[in-house]
């Protein structure tokens, strides 16, 4: 408890600067397109330099499919008890997936699915972590994933980078772009 009391100015400062960054990214979109969301956005977490899990997840997303991986995609975390008919209860955190098949990512629905053991997580706001599902189910206990409990993905509805967006980032973030 000290040491929480003794934080709390930076506490309160890194919460100050995460909601201005949310409140002009939401602006961006509005007055630039698409192109200056995903500009705006990893210019104003860059500059900033604060960012939680939706914000980690947008970025991983598009520099995923910046680079040619075409089947990625944000998604949240839920977490349903084994063998229960209890609705799954969300664990307030987001990731991007891959290799998740189109007719489970139905951002239409949303409905959340039970992921395969071969879908890889990539989770760069929960120590960087990129890994299958067996491998995310251990780390996501860190967020409150109990033993009796499986993971489920819902897909979010996200704006999608279009070719524009995606000149727009090489641009202004050539180190994004990754030479294979």
């Amino acid at each position: 408890p000290e040491e929480f009391a003794a934080k709390q100015p930076e506490i309160k400062d890194l919460e100050d600067r995460l909601k201005f960054v949310r409140c002009f990214v939401k602006s961006l979109y509005r007055d630039g397109g698409i192109s200056e969301h995903f500009r705006g956005l990893i210019g104003c977490v860059r500059a900033f330099k604060v960012a939680n899990c939706d914000e980690y997840a947008e970025i991983t997303k598009t520099i995923c499919r910046l680079n040619g991986i075409k089947n990625c995609d944000t998604f949240a975390i839920y977490a349903k008890e084994i063998n229960s008919r209890k609705p799954p209860r969300p664990l307030d955190h987001a990731v991007v997936a891959l290799n998740v098949s189109k007719n489970k990512n139905n951002k239409e629905s949303c409905k959340p699915f039970i992921p395969t053991k071969h879908n890889i997580f990539a989770d760069m706001w929960l120590d960087g972590f990129i890994g299958k599902t067996p491998q995310a189910r251990e780390l996501f206990k860190k967020i409150g994933l109990k033993d009796n409990e499986i993971i489920m993905l819902k897909p979010l509805k996200t704006y999608e980078p279009d070719k524009a967006a995606f000149e727009k980032i090489k641009n202004e973030f050539p180190k994004l772009s990754i030479k294979v």
